[in-house]
């Protein structure tokens, strides 16, 4: 491991990960406006991973709830089976821009916080509307295959027939048409996050989701009837003398909370003085050497992500055809809830790693190399401490919890047991996830995509197979595999994480 006492910081020297430090030339600091960065790079380690990291826990499962909250409303309406059958194609579509933009979002998030750990003003910016005016791109790219092509994508790709089709294909003109709402407003957060502020996104995120849940009950429902869940909304429908516009109203409303929340970040970005990042016009011109460094390390993130994405999709297939049949898909039912459980665990585990990418990308910089590994040691322990109150939650009150999404006596015996065996891996999952963000915050992309091949592809897929094919895998058997996954992860980039090589990385 490099010694940190032989590298020049923009702030000071700091030695032993950060906690102790010598006088620095400060002024020079503060008149670039870095007192985030100095925060990060001088300020106690246990405190400020914690501040900044709570925030944008909370930010990230505000992020989840999007979905959930247009899920509730719309299963409400009249044709509210059909109208989630729609929803369901439509998210598998905005899926694919919510990849390719969430590797935009770490790569660039890790370029902008070494440059600010470095104290290049001037780099800071021009990466940051760089990558904002990547995101455009590919949003204006995707929004217009989602309003050109809707109704052949959800009816000749998807095979949705009906009232489902309709609703799809007037549901996905919408979202996909006015995803740039969501994927530059998730850019602008992870800008902010890099350069330290975690604040600001959980404001945002909070806000959009409060204004998106009134006015998608409104504009859906419009002047009546309303379900007994939002009758006390009825009177305010009735006074705005709304038609009711069903799912394109709870759609419009999304993007309209979101686009809100994204015009109100993007002032803050441009307009936040005294701050490393500044605003010039130019930088929203598409640089080649811009957009192609933050490419190289966008795609191994993005293809991680489908990776993660398989795996499961890989189990589900093994639940459906093993365990289910016309009659019984009480263990897919169970499967699919106790996955939403585990989206907790995962946005989680997200929210530490994004205060770890932070840190470690910012004291990278600033060539602090040993603060930076310690930081994401303390992350990745906070989140431990974090899945142990979330555990006992879970192992405590198991069959409750799976009752609030089915009472069916099987399906709650099966979310039990899918519980009581992967609960305890929790935190495994989430140090491997806390890990793996920061090696993306110093630009390592490549490494995570690696280690996730290595032990979901090369271990644990065949492992799957060949119980599956010769020694006839049983129902508890498969969530034991699961939970030998989330033990493995965890080990390997433990493993990868203490080496520290990863440190040296350009970027």
């Amino acid at each position: 491991m490099r010694d940190d006492s032989r590298t020049s910081t923009p702030a000071k020297q700091i030695q032993d990960g950060g906690e102790s430090t010598q006088t620095a030339s400060t002024g020079v600091a503060e008149a670039a406006g870095m007192s985030a960065t100095l925060r990060i790079i001088e300020g106690p380690l246990p405190r400020g991973v914690f501040t900044l990291g709570l925030p944008l826990v909370v930010a990230m499962a505000l992020q989840a709830t999007f979905n959930l909250v247009d899920m509730f409303i719309i299963g409400k309406l009249p044709n509210g089976t059909e109208a989630l059958g729609a929803l369901v194609i439509c998210d598998l579509v905005a899926m694919v821009p919510t990849i390719i933009a969430n590797g935009i979002s770490n790569a660039s998030a890790a370029i902008i916080s070494r440059r600010a750990g470095e104290g290049d003003s001037r780099e800071v910016s021009r990466y940051t509307w760089q990558s904002i005016s990547m995101v455009a791109i590919l949003s204006l790219v995707f929004g217009f295959i989602g309003i050109a092509f809707a109704d052949p994508l959800t009816g000749g790709v998807f095979g949705a027939k009906g009232e489902v089709r309709i609703l799809a294909t007037e549901y996905m003109a919408i979202i996909v048409g006015g995803g740039f709402t969501i994927l530059l407003l998730l850019q602008v957060c992870a800008v902010m996050r890099a350069l330290g502020d975690g604040r600001t996104p959980m404001f945002l995120l909070l806000g959009s989701n409060v204004v998106n849940f009134f006015l998608s009950i409104v504009a859906a429902f419009g002047d009546g009837p309303y379900p007994d869940a939002f009758a006390w909304l009825e009177p305010v429908g009735k006074a705005v003398g709304l038609a009711p516009m069903g799912v394109a109203g709870a759609a419009w409303s999304t993007v309209f909370s979101r686009g809100a929340a994204l015009l109100i970040g993007t002032l803050v970005l441009a307009f936040n003085r005294g701050s490393l990042l500044h605003f010039y016009l130019r930088d929203l011109i598409p640089r080649r050497r811009a957009f192609s460094r933050i490419t190289k390390i966008a795609w191994p993130n993005s293809a991680q992500f489908v990776l993660r994405i398989g795996i499961t999709l890989f189990f589900m297939a093994i639940i459906t055809h093993k365990f289910t049949s016309a009659d019984d898909s009480t263990t897919l039912t169970a499967f699919g809830i106790c996955m939403r459980l585990d989206t907790l665990v995962l946005f989680m585990g997200m929210g530490w790693g994004a205060a770890a990418s932070t840190y470690v990308g910012q004291n990278l910089g600033a060539g602090l190399f040993r603060r930076a590994q310690n930081a994401g040691w303390l992350a990745a322990g906070y989140n431990v401490l974090f899945m142990v109150a979330i555990v006992t939650v879970y192992l405590a009150f198991a069959d409750e919890i799976i009752m609030v999404f089915d009472r069916t006596p099987i399906v709650i015996e099966v979310g039990r047991e899918y519980i009581h065996v992967i609960a305890g891996t929790y935190a495994f999952l989430g140090v491997a996830v806390v890990l793996s963000q920061a090696l993306s915050g110093a630009g390592a992309t490549l490494s995570s995509f690696a280690i996730d091949t290595v032990v979901l592809i090369a271990l644990i897929v065949p492992f799957t197979l060949m119980m599956l094919i010769f020694f006839d895998l049983s129902r508890v058997e498969t969530w034991f595999i699961i939970a030998a996954g989330n033990v493995l992860s965890a080990i390997a980039y433990v493993a990868w994480f203490k080496r520290g090589t990863w440190v040296h990385k350009q970027i």
